[in-house]
């Protein structure tokens, strides 16, 4: 997980965590380090208002043959102020606050309707939950 100290038991997410639920980029955690110095997450302190969501483009699909070296599940979403960390199909979209979380929604839903991908909500907001696509 990638984070950056800021005291002794927080972290900050510099982006979403694979997989992760509940957890976005710049959410606060407080977290405990175990006898080998790891950390483990104790709970969520404070939420960033970033949205985290999981695309996974489809292995039959238009986007294809994917290429290792490009990302264009990420590409897509970029031109609407979108990040996200990704390797050959699949990747984790970091969805700022003050994008148009109406346009992201259209997007992600067309291309699960064109057959582009598969997504899944991994932390939203209520302004993303308000922003439902029709």
């Amino acid at each position: 997980m990638a984070a950056e100290a800021l005291s002794v038991d927080r972290i900050r997410l510099l982006r979403a965590p694979w997989g992760a639920f509940n957890a976005a980029k710049g959410d606060i955690f407080r977290v405990r380090p175990d006898v080998n110095g790891d950390l483990w997450v104790e709970e969520k302190l404070e939420a960033s208002g970033w949205c985290a969501i999981y695309v996974g483009a489809t292995s039959d699909g238009p986007l294809q043959p994917l290429n290792e070296r490009d990302n264009i599940v990420l590409d897509k979403f970029a031109p609407l102020g979108v990040t996200g960390a990704g390797m050959f199909w699949i990747a984790v979209l970091d969805v700022p606050p003050d994008a148009d979380l109406a346009a992201v929604r259209r997007l992600l839903d067309e291309g699960t309707r064109e057959g582009w991908w598969d997504y899944r909500e991994l932390c939203v907001t209520d302004a993303w939950n308000a922003a439902a696509s029709p």
